[in-house]
This record gives C-alpha cells, structure tokens and sequence, in this order.
C-alpha cells in the first residue's frame, strides 16, 4: 500500500510539473508581449484573460518560493487543475494573437516577411513610427530606411548603398501602421516612375 501510495505521489508530480513547464512557456512567450500598452489595447479580450493568468502564475511561483519543498508544494489542493486552466486559457490567449497578426499580414501582406516577434515589435510601438525603421530592409527590397522630419512626415527613401529617391509628396503616420505603410508602398512606386520619367527627358 506504501509504495502504490508513493506511486500515485510521484505520478501526481509528474503531471503537476508537466503542466507547470507547458504554462510557463507560455507565459514566458506572452509576458513581454502583453506588458505593452499597445497590444493591451489592441488585444484587450487576450489581454484580460492573460492578466487573469499572468496574476494566478505569480501567486503560485511565489507559494513555491516561499515553501520550496517539492513533496508540500505539489500537495497544494487543486494545484493541476490550476495549472491546466492556466495552460488552456494562454494556449486561447495565443491563437487570438496569432489570428490577430493574421489580419495584420492580410492588410498588409509585405508583413508576411517578417517573423511574429519583428512585427510585434512594431504593434507595440504604435505611437514611435520610427520603430519600423529597422524592418524596412525585409519589407522592401533595396530600401534601407525612410526619411522622417520632425513632424513625423516621410519625404524620401534611401537604398543601401545611401541612393535618395525624394519622394513627389509627404507620407503620415496617421491611422494604423499597415494603412499608412501602404500609402508609403503607393508613394514609393509613384516617386520611382516619376524619378524614371525625369530621367528620360535628359
């Protein structure tokens, strides 16, 4: 009866840990992405929801810092039901935001050349457009970044190589980033054929 006893302990461990490990990856992945602003506002149904977990997550991490001994700890009552929970609603909390990058990248579908975190790196910087200034070489071939005035305004395109294409009129940053990179996609095309055309006159 002891060692089947002890058996059903270890088994309970087990899947205790099993759990703890699926939930902290998650939250791990999560964490830095809903601590933005941004995304919270963006997300807000996802980010209420992680905020639920996020909260439960640091409540149990701290029962297990403050008794440490494994045996006690996984004999918190209800413990992988809790961990369970905690796991399917962030596994809810990341399809939402992976849907929501999907219509990102259908808005905008140059977005399909950069990777979750590049792109969350530029949803979680709404209010700084400059922060798109690093991802320009992946969304657009041989344009190595846009010039910005103070007022935010792009007025031209340099290539790697420091080649400026001035642009035929300013572009804002106003509305949602994948509008107004699409009026700077327009904006670069229509400078190209102008600059062409200027060029076939000589």
């Amino acid at each position: 009866e002891r060692l089947e006893a002890w058996a059903q302990k270890l088994n309970s461990m087990s899947e205790i840990l099993e759990q703890w490990l699926n939930c902290q990856r998650n939250w791990m992945y999560l964490e830095p992405i809903f601590s933005s602003d941004d995304i919270m506002k963006q997300l807000p149904s996802e980010g209420q929801k992680f905020k639920a977990c996020d909260r439960q997550w640091r409540k149990s991490m701290k029962a297990a810092k403050d008794d440490p001994h494994c045996l006690r700890f996984t004999d918190t009552p209800d413990l992988l039901a809790t961990f369970t929970q905690s796991y399917n609603t962030l596994e809810q909390v990341q399809k939402g935001l992976s849907d929501y990058l999907e219509t990102k990248r259908q808005a905008f579908a140059r977005f399909y050349f950069l990777s979750n975190e590049e792109l969350l790196e530029i949803l979680s910087q709404t209010k700084d457009p400059r922060a798109v200034q690093p991802h320009l070489r992946k969304c657009f071939e041989a344009i190595a970044r846009v010039d910005f005035e103070d007022d935010l305004a792009m007025t031209c395109m340099y290539s790697g190589e420091n080649e400026k294409v001035q642009w035929d009129s300013k572009v804002y940053p106003e509305g949602n980033v994948e509008f107004w990179l699409t009026e700077v996609e327009t904006m670069m095309r229509v400078s190209i054929n102008t600059q062409m055309g200027l060029g076939l006159c000589f």
